[in-house]
């Protein structure tokens, strides 16, 4: 069996178990195929938007982390309080390699993160946010870890439906909890391998 990364499969994951077993099959090879293959773009230009928007010494949670890509940017920009988190402890095991984060938890967004209110001054997810992936009630937990005047910068499919999302995003700004700052243009953040998809990337900041 290949270990290599097939987007099909993961797609195709019909439990959180499923999911994290199938990225802790292609946890050595992803890194390989989809920067260096599929040309995926998201973690640099993510990186760059945080760079843009907080001090260096901000604490910054990289939810669904990964392999730690977009940690490895953020390294070179100068952030030095990084925690990463994901389902795939092969995954986790890629990104401790690379020396970016001060601590790694392996755990499934959309249940209860073990983290104090107001914990980080941003999160990050890149990419998770997707069918089949972390559901769209994780914002609640990631929202309540920010602290008041924090961030959050995360991308949303653009070439399907995600209405879930914005739902709880909609419900967030209406409680006065989150105020959009930014929705960037789609963009292909495949282009090589599946030139349809489109992403989106969004900021939004928590007002309490």
């Amino acid at each position: 069996m290949s270990d290599l990364f097939d987007a099909e499969r993961v797609y195709a994951a019909q439990s959180p178990a499923e999911l994290a077993a199938e990225y802790d099959r292609v946890a050595e090879s992803y890194d390989a195929v989809l920067v260096t293959q599929h040309d995926w773009r998201m973690p640099e230009i993510m990186a760059g938007i945080v760079a843009w928007l907080l001090p260096r010494e901000a604490r910054i949670l990289d939810a669904a982390c990964g392999t730690g890509l977009i940690g490895v940017h953020l390294k070179q920009y100068g952030f030095t309080h990084l925690e990463g988190l994901d389902i795939s402890a092969g995954m986790l095991e890629v990104a401790r390699r690379k020396d970016a984060y001060r601590s790694l938890l392996c755990a499934p967004l959309g249940e209860h993160l073990p983290y104090p209110d107001a914990s980080f001054d941003a999160f990050t997810v890149a990419g998770a946010f997707t069918p089949g992936h972390a559901p769209a009630h994780s914002l609640d937990e990631l929202v309540r870890i920010t602290r008041p005047g924090g961030y959050g910068v995360f991308s949303l499919r653009d070439d399907v439906d995600q209405p879930d999302f914005h739902a709880t995003l909609a419900d967030h700004v209406a409680a006065g909890r989150l105020q959009m700052l930014k929705a960037g243009a789609p963009f292909q953040s495949l282009p090589r391998a599946e030139p349809h998809v489109r992403n989106r990337l969004y900021v939004y900041i928590k007002n309490y």
